[in-house]
Parts: structure tokens; sequence; C-alpha cells
């Protein structure tokens, strides 16, 4: 089996480069010398660069930041005061204990037929016919 590269015939880019005239120009340009402390500033420049700038403290009370923490401020403090008093007396309760009535046992026994009558009217075969006279008269 032949590969891709055996089937097709993939330019050398190597040769094509070399007969590029771009390279002559450059032959043709004066030679350029750097600087007797090109390495001091490079090397100087990156240490500069990679030491990340201002300390964090700087960064922190620059103005941007500042205007950031001062509008969480006076957003809390408007949160705050715009909460109800929690501290102000609790409205007094009524400790009257519940009246008894004397007729409580008349009115218990006319609730409770009530509910039965109600519960038989719902489902007809919880009680007998006896029993559901029994409790309308």
């Amino acid at each position: 089996m032949k590969t891709l590269s055996q089937t097709q015939n993939i330019p050398d880019f190597d040769a094509d480069l070399d007969q590029d005239p771009v390279w002559d120009l450059l032959d043709d340009a004066p030679l350029q010398e750097p600087g007797p402390r090109f390495a001091q500033d490079l090397v100087r420049r990156a240490r500069l660069e990679g030491q990340g700038g201002n300390p964090w403290w700087k960064a922190l009370l620059s103005p941007k930041p500042l205007v950031g923490m001062t509008a969480t401020a006076c957003a809390c403090a408007a949160i705050i005061v715009s909460l109800p008093n929690e501290s102000s007396d609790p409205a007094p309760v009524a400790v009257n204990p519940p009246v008894l009535t004397d007729d409580w046992e008349e009115n218990f026994a006319d609730d409770l037929a009530n509910e039965l009558l109600t519960s038989a009217a719902d489902d007809p075969t919880l009680l007998s016919d006896s029993e559901i006279i029994a409790l309308l008269y």
C-alpha cells in the first residue's frame, strides 16, 4: 500500500525559500550591531515586566476598586437602615382563659349529631337507617 506522500508530489518548501528574493534583500542590507548595554537592558526589562507591577494594597486602593467598595458600603447601610426595628416591644397577648358555658354539653351533643349526619350524607353505608332516624329525632 502506498502512502499519501508516495502518491502525491509534495512541494519542497525549503527549496522555495532559498529562491525567495527576500533573502537577497536581507543579504544586501547593512549589518546592525546591538549597543553595548543591549543585553543588560533586555534582561532588566524582562525582570520588571515579570514582577507584576504594583503591590496588592496599591491595587486595592486605586480609584476603580474604591468606587466599588464605596457603593457596596452605601448599599449595605441603606439595607440596614430600611430593615424594621426588632427591638420594639411586642404586642401584648391577651391572657384571658376561655370561658366555659353551662350548656357546653348540649352544644357538644348537637355538634356531634351534625357531624355524624354530614358523614352519613357523604357515605350512606356508614350508619344504618335506625341510627340515622335516632340522630334526626
